[in-house]
């Protein structure tokens, strides 16, 4: 028996906080003792547990004795009488209570959160020269004071691991991105960059593995077949892909992403997978980027040594695609649940795109359980309909991707920029990704590095930033 078993620090004695649960779900309609159970059991207070089912009939008879709920004996034609519980107004009151008092003890509990989780980083970070003050922020006397405060109860929530509000994440987004509220957002972002990720920065290789004229015609991609952009379906070999991996992680990438299309076959995909896992170092992390798939297919995939899955909701998501946007979420659900990393970028970033859009796509990777965010830039190809699109300005995607660190905190320690601007990069993204192949950003195929955009050159540029560039994510 370990000298900790008894300490505080097992959580044991933390309240269960089992009483404003029971309130809150009989004052949706009143319930008997075994459907009130059931229904706990369902929700995710509990880590996938069942609540303990004695502690709980004490608890409502604890509650009945004090007024806060009331009883009434219904017959049951399979079995004894049953109790059916309902809140009282004595209850509601009750329930209105803690709903305020649970609220007061969030800060605190953030702050406590947030100082334990962020002191090895912080101290990283300023080992590395960053000489960012915990806690605090540098910002101009031109900033707003208000903004400066929500920056902080944003960053704080994101370093006790908590998910961001909706209302926080769209008052970061509006804000001027030449604005001294934008540096200042930067400015923690990067702050929490250092915390986080121990101040490293990684770089990911995508290999577009094959190219076939498709019938969904995205807006956005130049692979849609009503665009004519692509005309014939091309393919790199098997012994292609294999000679470019090990030339990848031979100049030091950390991701290795292997890009097909829903064409290439699950078994195909599987075996090549397989194999290519054979070629990467301990550390270095094999994601696959592809069609919806179903769990069973993840968990394949996952068996052949994938360990990551790129996905994403879409911006425009149903109006620049037709793909249907509740399907997507689930889609992205199914990923952690198959045991896998999900990487959700929020892509493809036009000018067009609103606050709101921009905010509920971040949310939904966060709400999917995604380890990996970021923001990705729409590149406008020649004969699709963004063609003649203004481009996204660099400190609009800094911006964003300030948002995403902020607010992924704890929880996405890799924040990946795409294109590698460097504003982006001293605002807390510590991914770059070199591409090569089929590349659904351009009207044709990159037999190089892409935009001739080396991993020696990605490297460069983290560092220039102030970070610690690892070849593996651990």
């Amino acid at each position: 028996m370990s000298k900790l078993d008894s300490c505080p620090c097992t959580g044991m004695n933390l309240p269960r906080y089992v009483q404003p649960v029971l309130l809150a779900l009989l004052a949706r309609e009143p319930m008997y003792g075994y459907s009130l159970i059931q229904t706990m059991s369902d929700l995710s207070l509990f880590s996938g547990g069942t609540p303990d089912v004695t502690g709980i009939y004490r608890k409502l008879r604890e509650m009945e004795r004090s007024g806060v709920l009331s009883t009434q004996t219904e017959d049951s034609d399979i079995g004894p009488s049953r109790k059916i519980y309902s809140v009282t107004e004595l209850g509601m009151q009750c329930l209105e209570r803690w709903k305020k008092s649970l609220a007061s003890s969030v800060d605190h509990l953030e702050n406590v959160i947030a100082f334990i989780q962020g002191e090895a980083g912080a101290r990283k970070g300023e080992q590395a020269g960053l000489g960012m003050a915990k806690g605090t922020c540098c910002c101009q006397p031109s900033c707003d004071p208000d903004f400066a405060a929500l920056v902080q109860k944003v960053k704080r929530r994101g370093l006790a691991g908590l998910p961001a509000r909706r209302e926080d994440v769209l008052r970061l987004l509006a804000v001027d991105p030449d604005s001294a509220e934008a540096a200042c957002l930067g400015r923690e972002a990067r702050d929490v960059a250092a915390r986080v990720s121990g101040n490293v920065a990684t770089v990911w290789a995508a290999l577009g593995v094959d190219c076939v004229p498709c019938t969904m015609n995205c807006s956005f991609c130049a692979f849609g077949d009503k665009w004519g952009v692509i005309t014939q379906p091309h393919e790199w070999s098997k012994e292609d892909i294999l000679k470019e991996v090990k030339h990848f992680v031979d100049e030091g990438a950390a991701w290795l992403i292997l890009r097909t299309t829903e064409h290439y076959g699950e078994e195909r995909l599987r075996v090549l997978m397989r194999q290519v896992s054979t070629l990467l170092p301990e550390g270095c992390v094999l994601v696959a980027n592809t069609s919806q798939l179903s769990l069973s297919a993840l968990i394949s995939l996952k068996e052949s040594g994938v360990q990551g899955i790129y996905h994403a909701l879409r911006l425009g998501e149903s109006r620049d695609t037709p793909f249907d946007p509740e399907k997507r979420r689930k889609a992205l659900a199914r990923i952690p649940r198959a045991g896998l990393v999900l990487a959700h970028l929020v892509e493809p970033l036009g000018v067009e795109h609103s606050n709101e859009e921009i905010a509920d796509c971040f949310l939904a990777a966060q709400a999917a359980g995604a380890g990996v965010c970021g923001v990705m830039a729409r590149n406008n190809v020649p004969g699709t309909p963004f063609a003649d699109s203004p481009a996204l300005p660099d400190k609009r995607l800094a911006q964003v991707a300030a948002v995403t660190r902020l607010c992924g905190g704890l929880k996405m320690p890799w924040i990946c920029v795409h294109p590698p601007v460097p504003q982006a990069l001293a605002w807390g993204a510590n991914v770059v990704v070199v591409e090569t192949g089929a590349v659904p950003r351009d009207k044709e195929e990159a037999h190089t590095e892409w935009k001739s955009f080396t991993i020696a050159d990605a490297r460069k540029l983290l560092a220039e930033q102030g970070y610690e560039v690892h070849r593996t994510v651990y």
